[in-house]
């Protein structure tokens, strides 16, 4: 570790020093090679003349997972170790150059990117005419958003879009294989926004299709955000159905899943003898802290076989063990509900 420290600090004066030209993109790397990935940091600042397109000359940051196989000259092993390394990534709009060194699977050094002639070109034989300085250039690189992107997505009917929507959706995950995944689920009508918003809650096709196997077939896109937004995962799902409740619908198990209802809560209801309870019931038991410790200890002080909705109005009101005994210690030796209630609320405690 001390010696990539070492390494970091002395490509950060190398940098600092102007080693590259100042109209060209450079900076430094760290990278972390794990399980046939790397995770790949960037750190560098816009070229001086960037500005004058409206971008901000402040230091910039970016990392990414990628594939081993897309950085060339790298060994695809934890503990990948080398003294003087170099790798590139190439993409449609030019390539990075890495150098540096590695150490058991984690390594730092200095890149420059170098823009690729024909790109503008091919761009601009796509309907993209306007200027793509080298900072844009290299901020599409990264991205990966080029000519093979822009003509997966026109196939997929997906055309006339801005670079700006075209590099949102890539940034975001928006793959042709991802949106081929969702037509092939049946969603076809979704806008790439909708894409990207579903992408970015974690609806994959993976989980599409649990879903689906779930019983959800009619969910919509929309649905199945919602659903993975507030935790409903297949295996809650099955869960919750083989305890018998009756849950059909996917809101259902939303609303279930929000008030905290989990399977323990149930049982433990369940262990205390309410069975077969309505979901009604057990969202509203949850939502007032009515545990089955409360339950258990208002039945050691004798107040047995009371109903949820009784035992939800004596936790609203404060009714504890310690208040039972506190009004049975003044003479008072009612069981009943609504007299401790109305014992509480007319001042008994004080």
């Amino acid at each position: 570790m001390r010696y990539l420290i070492t390494l970091f600090l002395f490509v950060l004066h190398i940098a600092a020093g102007g080693a590259q030209a100042a109209a060209d993109v450079h900076g430094t790397w760290t990278a972390e090679i794990h399980t046939g990935k790397v995770y790949l940091q960037v750190h560098t600042a816009p070229p001086s003349d960037s500005a004058r397109s409206g971008h901000s000359n402040t230091d910039w940051n970016m990392g990414q997972s990628l594939q081993v196989e897309d950085l060339q000259g790298l060994a695809n092993s934890d503990q990948f170790t080398m003294a003087s390394v170099k790798f590139d990534l190439r993409r449609e709009a030019g390539s990075m150059a890495f150098e540096g060194a590695f150490r058991d699977g984690r390594g730092a050094g200095l890149f420059v990117f170098e823009p690729r002639e024909a790109y503008a070109g091919e761009m601009r034989a796509l309907g993209y005419r306007e200027e793509l300085p080298l900072w844009r250039r290299f901020q599409l690189a990264l991205h990966d958003v080029g000519p093979t992107y822009i003509r997966g997505l026109k196939a997929e009917g997906y055309d006339g879009l801005t670079l700006d929507q075209v590099q949102r959706a890539r940034t975001h995950g928006v793959t042709v294989d991802y949106i081929k995944d969702l037509k092939r689920h049946g969603f076809t009508v979704a806008t790439l926004e909708e894409l990207v918003r579903t992408r970015d809650h974690g609806v994959t096709p993976v989980f599409i299709e649990d879903m689906k196997k779930a019983g959800f077939t009619g969910a919509t896109l929309e649905d199945l955000v919602r659903a993975r937004d507030h935790g409903v995962k297949p295996e809650y799902v099955a869960d919750i159905r083989r305890l018998g409740l009756g849950v059909t619908t996917l809101e259902q198990f939303v609303r279930l899943r929000d008030h905290g209802v989990s399977v323990d809560y149930v049982k433990s209801l369940e262990s205390q003898g309410y069975k077969n309870v309505p979901v009604e019931d057990i969202v509203r038991t949850k939502d007032h802290g009515v545990s089955a410790e409360f339950v258990a200890d208002m039945k050691e002080i004798g107040l047995k076989d009371l109903t949820l909705p009784q035992l939800v109005r004596l936790r609203d009101h404060g009714i504890t063990p310690g208040f039972v005994n506190h009004a049975r210690a003044r003479g008072y030796t009612t069981s009943d509900p609504d007299e401790l209630v109305r014992l509480k609320n007319g001042g008994l405690w004080k």
